[in-house]
């Protein structure tokens, strides 16, 4: 009798892939998820809005450190797995330590504020690389971007709320183990992950150059520098919406216990877009798709400035967010991809994300101190203002440039 065979060597390598990669991408969101309650844990030892954003603000000049370094260290070393691991091991043991930092001291805002910050010259690092694995492997084994990313933004719902429900009986300062906890399997599914394609860099006569990144090659690519423009501009308006919504919350007297609901939500409603991703790129281009998750982000600003009073009216208008932010999951991260030269892929990435990390100092020093001084609703409002002009910025860019290609 022959054997038969085992179901995982019968699907290929796209197949088994396909399972990794929702192993690693998929569960590390699902982990990630019971660690979005660092703002409420700072919070809630008496961190004001101001003091958050200076916080925030320096996480950010270190983000921009720790993208660029370990997207170096990935391009030059041809592996992009090996720096996956190390940023997630590396994160999900310290920033399972943040509760052990004593919050009853003179000095202890001080020590929050120096200690945090480098804990997130790891973590900083894990969401983008993650992405990046799936990104480029999707794209060199013709694998559905949208439908595996689709499964991190379920399995983040899931896991939102899982810990919504476990919060009042788990506490908050427990968040942080049980992310880093969780964390293993995507550190274990890394290990099986295919490890993309990582062309050298070579010189003239062909031969390839160790050390070195020719990244002029990158900062010449004009389409890539108007897109770093936007997403400056996007990003400080993501800073100041994600990183001051309890206090929103607060302002309209919803319990920011609440706040898994309301990312769970907006997870889920993440996934539509990041589904239809592969039909909604044979009509659109990718640039239209980002600029319309630009507006349909400024919708949520608008709704909160004018309208939210209540959890559900909250709700209401984060269905906006969650469409937009599945527009631009599914149309940014392959834009970024297609834009750079195959020896530079990670570090058009970790640039991309060091861009990101700027406008996140200026979104958080910037936002802290404007929401102290103008209140929730206006804050909101304004909010909107920048996705709407990150939005102007990109579409006339493209003008310009069908018109000095015309």
């Amino acid at each position: 009798m022959k054997m038969m065979k085992k179901p995982w060597s019968t699907l290929g390598e796209g197949g088994r892939q396909a399972l990794v990669l929702v192993g690693v991408n998929g569960v590390f969101w699902f982990a990630w998820a019971f660690g979005c309650y660092q703002t409420v844990y700072l919070q809630s030892v008496g961190f004001s809005a101001s003091t958050l954003g200076l916080l925030n603000a320096i996480s950010s000049a270190v983000g921009i450190a720790s993208v660029t370094f370990w997207g170096m260290v990935s391009d030059r070393t041809g592996s992009l797995r090996r720096v996956l691991t190390m940023v997630l091991a590396g994160g999900a043991l310290l920033y399972a330590g943040i509760p052990l930092i004593p919050t009853s001291l003179k000095l202890s805002h001080l020590l929050l504020l120096c200690l945090v910050p480098a804990i997130n010259f790891f973590r900083a690092s894990m969401s983008p690389y993650a992405e990046n694995l799936l990104v480029r492997n999707c794209n060199e084994l013709r694998l559905n971007f949208g439908a595996l990313r689709s499964m991190g933004s379920f399995l983040f719902t899931v896991g939102s709320l899982i810990i919504a429900a476990w919060l009042p009986s788990l506490g908050v300062a427990n968040t942080f183990w049980v992310t880093g906890l969780f964390m293993i399997i995507p550190i274990a599914f890394t290990q099986l992950a295919r490890e993309p394609n990582a062309l050298p860099v070579r010189r003239e006569g062909g031969k390839k150059e160790k050390g070195s990144l020719a990244l002029g090659e990158l900062f010449q690519n004009r389409a890539y520098m108007v897109f770093l423009g936007f997403g400056f501009l996007f990003y400080i308006a993501a800073a100041c919406e994600g990183n001051f919504i309890t206090y929103f919350m607060e302002s309209i007297g919803v319990s920011a216990e609440r706040y898994g609901v309301i990312l769970a939500y907006r997870a889920l409603l993440e996934i539509p877009f990041l589904l239809l991703m592969v039909r909604l790129r044979k009509r659109f281009s990718l640039k239209f798709m980002i600029m319309g998750s630009a507006v349909l982000m400024a919708v949520e600003g608008l709704g909160f400035g004018f309208f939210a009073h209540s959890l559900p009216t909250m709700l209401l208008f984060c269905t906006f967010f969650g469409l937009g932010n599945g527009l631009f999951l599914g149309s940014s991260l392959n834009y970024v991809y297609e834009l750079a030269p195959a020896n530079l892929k990670a570090s058009a990435q970790a640039f991309f994300t060091s861009v990101a990390s700027v406008a996140g100092i200026l979104g958080n020093l910037l936002g802290g101190v404007l929401f102290d001084a103008i209140g929730a609703k206006p804050f909101y409002l304004t909010v909107s203002g920048l996705y709407l002009l990150s939005f102007g910025v990109f579409a006339l860019s493209s003008i310009n440039r069908k018109k000095a290609e015309g």
